[in-house]
């Protein structure tokens, strides 16, 4: 008898567990045969988890048993960046992604892998003419390129940026660029940047997509970042509206948990241009000495080298970044402010502070959108499906991560990955507690609130064991109990 109970207690008790871990898990769909499968985490995973760098999920089959896996994209503590001026050749004016034969035939590639002119008639430079650049001698990847244009100039010249690895097959990087270079209001605007994306190539095309518009380069910087793997996608989040202004400030509601690495204001009124301040709200001031935010996006290092203003302290306040946002309708077109690099800090809150009232963004409030690196992982297929995604494990220790190159034997970076394709879906999260932040300093909880119909099942199943425990110790009182 006393066997029987306790099988049955054993069974409550792995039935409360399951029910407890019901809400921290979701499962993972699988596409072919495995035995790797690589899965990219929806952005709603930054609000189920308990920390920012996800380190406390898990991977888990039909057992319950936690399975081998390895992070993709893993952002090192520091990214070695590197700035180059590059060789400008000009390259007869052609449609997007159509091939110029002379234009081919008036380079040869050096040993080296550099480009020589051979035929420089068939290159000479117009007002029209598309430029070639040759980064064939750069390590690493692409982060962004930096145009300087003669003295003087000034309009907008809308570009598009083409690379290649052979002068004839081109594909496109990034989305139609524009080239701004203004005087308004007593300030000078100047968009002479692009993002490309850590892109790899040998060359670079820039084509203009109104030849009559066309803006005279003069030289070319490339700055690039020491990384063999591509550079985490990013998701933008939908608009984002204010959640409340006063006199010199807006606030947003950032989603919950997500790191923020690339802004986007969209100013809702036609001939706008202010000097904002972006600062990360926190819920509480901090305490003592701040902890160093590592930053993963290293296009915000590279521009904010070149942005250090003094600018009041608040508090519970940090600092993003310091910038000029502008909606300008202009002959050549209408010009927007690009997006804004951040240093990827999950923050509450976005403050933007305006020098003067904040009606200078226009009558209508502007709206944000954030961007959020996608992480993704490569899991082994071990034991027996389902898998499932877990997170806020209790053991933090069985089943963490490996490295990429000890979980596939034989991989080596930069060469391509095997592994089929596997998915997870997740409903936005719920305001829980607090997040811990990413370097390991513990936020204080206020407690993890499951639903309704959990917690019930949960004190039911409490009920359970207390009623078996019950009869179990009364049964053992009438087993040792001497006989009349």
């Amino acid at each position: 008898m006393n066997r029987k109970y306790l099988a049955i207690l054993c069974m409550a008790v792995t039935a409360c567990n399951a029910m407890a871990a019901s809400g921290n898990s979701a499962p993972i769909a699988l596409q072919g045969t495995g035995p790797y499968h690589q899965l990219t985490l929806p952005v709603a995973i930054y609000g189920h988890a308990a920390h920012s760098d996800l380190r406390d999920l898990r991977i888990t089959n039909a057992a319950g048993q936690a399975v081998p896996f390895a992070w993709l994209h893993k952002s090192p503590a520091e990214q070695r960046t590197e700035s180059h001026d590059v060789p400008l050749f000009a390259w007869p004016q052609t449609a997007m992604g159509v091939e110029s034969p002379d234009a081919v035939l008036a380079f040869k590639v050096r040993p080296d892998g550099s480009l020589a002119l051979v035929k420089p008639s068939t290159a000479k430079a117009t007002p029209a003419s598309d430029w070639l650049l040759d980064v064939s001698q750069l390590k690493g990847r692409l982060l962004q390129a930096r145009l300087a244009v003669q003295p003087g100039t000034q309009g907008l010249f809308p570009f598009a940026l083409e690379a290649s690895d052979d002068l004839r097959r081109w594909h496109r990087v990034g989305g139609d660029e524009q080239l701004v270079l203004l005087q308004q209001g007593g300030q000078t605007i100047e968009r002479l940047s692009v993002d490309l994306q850590g892109v790899q190539a040998r060359f670079l095309r820039l084509h203009w997509l109104d030849p009559q518009h066309s803006a005279p380069l003069i030289g070319v910087g490339i700055d690039t970042v020491q990384s063999t793997e591509p550079l985490a996608p990013v998701e933008w989040s939908g608009p984002l509206p204010a959640e409340q202004c006063t006199t010199d400030y807006c606030d947003y509601v950032v989603p919950r948990g997500v790191p923020a690495q690339s802004l986007r204001i969209q100013l809702a009124q036609a001939n706008t241009l202010a000097a904002i301040h972006v600062s990360g709200v926190l819920d509480t001031p901090p305490v003592g000495t701040p902890v160093p935010v590592v930053v993963h996006n290293p296009l915000y290092a590279l521009r904010r080298l070149h942005r250090q203003t003094a600018r009041p302290q608040y508090p519970q306040e940090v600092p993003l970044l310091d910038t000029v946002v502008y909606r300008l309708t202009q002959p050549g077109g209408e010009a927007r402010s690009p997006d804004l690099p951040l240093n990827g800090a999950v923050v509450p809150r976005l403050r933007l502070r305006t020098d003067g009232p904040v009606a200078v963004l226009g009558s209508t409030h502007p709206m944000l959108e954030v961007a959020t690196p996608l992480r993704s992982l490569v899991f082994l297929a071990q034991g027996q499906p389902p898998y499932s995604l877990t997170w806020r494990t209790i053991d933090s220790a069985a089943g963490a991560p490996f490295a990429l190159a000890t979980l596939i034997p034989g991989y080596a970076r930069g060469t391509p990955l095997h592994a089929d394709p596997a998915s997870v879906s997740l409903s936005p999260a719920a305001p829980v507690a607090p997040l811990a932040a990413a370097s390991g300093s513990a936020a204080v909880a206020s407690g993890d609130p499951r639903k309704p119909w959990l917690w019930a099942a949960l004190l039911l199943g409490l009920g359970l064991l207390a009623g078996m425990a019950w009869s179990l110790f009364r049964n053992f009182q009438k087993d040792t109990a001497p006989p009349a």
